[in-house]
């Protein structure tokens, strides 16, 4: 059979997306639904001294009102997990007491109407006694500083250190260092659908439904299931389609308990749909963060060591970004040969919405640090930026390549497999770097930026798989992945269609439903291909291998010489001499395999290379020519995976150049739509030009089918390589500025040009 496995497959999903068949969330109708609207806080930082319920009530098409005291039936508590020595403050489901962000919930009302229920979450009145606020990291860590957490005494929830090598020796006489201080405003995730989620209860049975835009239905359910004190199994919950997440959808939101609640509490089907504002106050953000590196080489440009100091922005409560500066620091090690790491992370609470993560995950922020201290050191020692990287980086024959860094403290970071170099080499050739460097000897005012970056891929929790394989040849894959428009159930269907050797047209992939799986981690951090990729692929081994020994004894031949398929079994080179495959399959029906894949992680590579251009009179930028050298191992559909790098870069130019989610001091939130919030729109990318190096991985027995990430490898290295282009563009034109702030916005650029702040 025709390897499937490589091929560039059109996605299935588009069709129905296309023509306006998708099933999301906010489009269901079901018999008696009722819509759901949020009272929220209108300041970032006040004590509610009353809520007031009776004027939303006495509306017209009100079926109630709701604060947190009207629901005892609800646990009023998130609880996401804390990290050793941090001290969390969980995130109520609705407010009591203090607010503490701008779109915090106070209440809730359900009318039989959309619109009669958002006027009555209008009507709801509350009394406010305003406090003193702290919007970012550097106004919360001030002397002085309004305190969110009265219990805590200041807005630091805690420390986290990590570190290798000698560092002493490492910054010791004789060591050439650098120094730099970056800030890295907030992003939101930036998808197409705005949150949205909807419930009904089956009152015979007491099985709870809900459907939500998520990327991890199994936490929705177990969340649901403990705050509203009912057995996992008695709750359901579904991802038809999920326009868009990003990492901002990966955590478990108010609004999805507050549904199923309501719809348990009154019988009838409970819908809410977030406005754009809405979402994005409301939604967790990413970045926010402040730090400080300083960077040690040699006078050749050998590293030495990096010293790191992070400020991390946690928001007003604990959520998964208070777990995030793990995946900061791990990622300052990059592609090269670091001897000594010695990085601290303060974990600040502010008066803005909690942080999560969003595409990169923190890799980028921890990239950004590296490259841009790469990029200082090679200006400082005069060596070109591409040299001093490719002499620091970790070459092929050290592979696998134990960094010295300890994930969460207990795991080793061991790069299992890849060429640095020969991507190195790639981007620069793709780019025209040495034709580049002298355009710019005879005059050419262009700037060229090259950024490495090494993601981890990978939860390392268990993940399940079920592959059935239908009497009619159909084969049914139930995977525990909740996809927001990778393409899940295409490449799956590859990979289980490669493994079964079954036509790939004749399987069916089942995903984002808790039906399908007992359990299943969040669709994060790149780990799909990986760990549901290889979980696939281990069912569909194992159902074949049943059918075979099935077909084996009813042919009664040996294994090898049987071929098997949608129609049944046959002995090879004997025509007449078959089985059907409804006769293989009885008296059992579909032929039924599990299968149980636990990672230990792995690592995907990237160099980014990118041309570009300053106008000095408008101070805009031109982006002429972007490369992007990517080992993911082996592809499972290279159209994908190159879709997938676009997708990414398109969210590394708008991390670098205009995403902002601007909070003043006081933590009044002013960008809280796209007519404030600028995404890059028609003409970003100008020239992107991915390369896909294929360098397949060594097999270390947990990843025997060599799946790497491509999801954020996109993403992670673009911000220090437009940075990097930028500055060396403005060098030509006789400015020397080092930009460390993102975004670089024109008004930034503007500054830059003309020697303002």
């Amino acid at each position: 059979m025709l390897a499937v496995i490589g091929r560039s497959l059109l996605r299935r999903e588009d069709r129905a997306l296309l023509l306006g068949q998708g099933q999301f969330a906010g489009d269901l109708q079901l018999p008696g639904l009722l819509h759901m609207a949020v009272a929220r806080s209108v300041y970032p930082h006040a004590r509610v001294d009353g809520v007031h319920l009776d004027g939303a009530r006495a509306m017209a098409g009100v079926l109630g009102a709701f604060a947190a005291m009207d629901l005892p039936e609800m646990e009023n508590r998130l609880n996401d997990p804390v990290p050793a020595g941090m001290r969390g403050f969980p995130r109520p489901v609705l407010a009591t007491g203090t607010v503490r962000y701008v779109g915090e919930p106070i209440a809730v009302v359900v009318a039989e109407d959309e619109r009669v229920a958002a006027d009555a979450a209008e009507a709801v009145e509350v009394e406010y006694t305003p406090l003193a606020g702290a919007g970012d990291v550097l106004t919360a860590t001030e002397a002085g500083a309004p305190v969110l957490h009265a219990e805590l005494g200041s807005n630091v929830a805690g420390h986290y250190k990590t570190g290798f090598g000698d560092i002493t020796s490492a910054f010791a006489a004789g060591a050439t260092v650098v120094r730099q201080t970056f800030r890295l405003n907030r992003v939101i995730g930036g998808y197409m659908e705005p949150r949205a989620s909807a419930a009904v209860l089956d009152v015979d049975s007491g099985q709870l439904t809900v459907w939500t835009s998520t990327q991890w239905v199994h936490g929705v359910r177990d969340r649901i299931a403990m705050l509203l004190d009912l057995p996992p199994e008695q709750v359901r919950v579904r991802a038809s389609d999920v326009g868009g997440g990003f990492g901002a959808k990966g955590q478990v939101y108010p609004e999805e308990i507050l549904v199923a609640a309501l719809a348990r509490r009154l019988g009838r089907p409970v819908r809410w749909v977030a406005t754009r504002t809405e979402d994005t106050q409301a939604t967790a953000h990413s970045h926010g963060d402040s730090a400080t590196a300083e960077l040690a080489a040699n006078a050749d440009g050998t590293l030495r060591g990096l010293r790191v100091q992070l400020l991390h922005d946690v928001g007003a409560y604990a959520a998964p970004g208070l777990g995030q500066s793990d995946n900061i620091l791990s990622h300052v090690v990059s592609a090269y040969r670091l001897p000594a790491l010695e990085a601290e992370s303060t974990l600040v609470y502010t008066n803005a919405v909690p942080t999560g993560f969003i595409r990169g995950g923190g890799r980028e922020v921890g990239n950004f640090i590296v490259e841009r201290m790469m990029d200082g050191l090679a200006r400082q020692l005069g060596l070109d930026p591409a040299e001093l990287r490719r002499r620091n980086l970790i070459g092929p024959e050290r592979m696998p390549y134990t960094t010295g860094y300890l994930r969460m403290g207990t795991r080793p970071v061991v790069y299992d497999g890849g060429d640095y170099p020969r991507l190195l080499d790639t981007a620069l050739d793709a780019v025209g770097y040495q034709a580049g460097r002298r355009r710019q000897a005879a005059g050419e005012r262009i700037g060229i930026g090259v950024a490495c970056c090494v993601e981890s891929a990978g939860i390392q929790q268990p993940e399940p798989a079920t592959i059935r394989i239908q009497p009619n040849g159909d084969v049914h894959a139930y995977l525990g992945s909740t996809p927001g428009g990778q393409g899940h159930r295409t490449v799956f269907a590859q990979v289980v269609a490669q493994h079964l050797s079954w036509p790939v047209e004749r399987v069916q992939v089942f995903v984002g439903d808790t039906s399908n799986v007992s359990n299943s981690a969040n669709t994060a951090g790149s780990r799909s291909a990986l760990e549901v990729g290889n979980a696939a692929a281990a069912a569909a081994r194992e159902a074949r291998r049943r059918l075979l020994d099935r077909a084996q004894t009813a042919l009664e031949v040996a294994a090898d010489d049987v071929r098997v398929g949608p129609s049944g079994a046959e002995v090879r080179g004997v025509p007449g001499r078959q089985v059907g495959l409804a006769e293989l399959l009885e008296p059992d029906g579909p032929l039924t395999a599990h299968a149980m894949f636990q990672s230990s992680g792995a690592y995907t590579g990237a160099v980014h290379a990118v041309t570009v251009s300053v106008d000095p009179e408008t101070a805009t930028l031109r982006i002429l020519r972007y490369v992007i050298a990517h080992d993911c191992g082996q592809p499972i559909n290279p159209l994908l995976v190159n879709g997938q790098l676009q997708g990414g870069l398109v969210h590394g130019l708008g991390y670098a150049l205009m995403e902002a989610a601007v909070y003043q001091p006081d933590g009044t939130f002013i960008t809280p739509n796209f007519l404030d919030y600028t995404l890059p729109g028609r003409g970003l990318p100008a020239a992107v030009q991915p390369a896909l190096v294929e360098v397949r991985s060594p097999v270390l027995g947990n990843n025997p089918e060599g799946f790497k990430g491509v999801g954020e490898t996109g993403t992670i290295a673009a911000p220090a390589a437009i940075v990097a282009a930028i500055e060396d563009a403005l060098r030509t034109l006789g400015v020397d500025a080092t930009l460390s702030t993102l975004p670089v916005t024109p008004t930034r650029l503007f500054d830059a040009l003309t020697g303002g702040t």
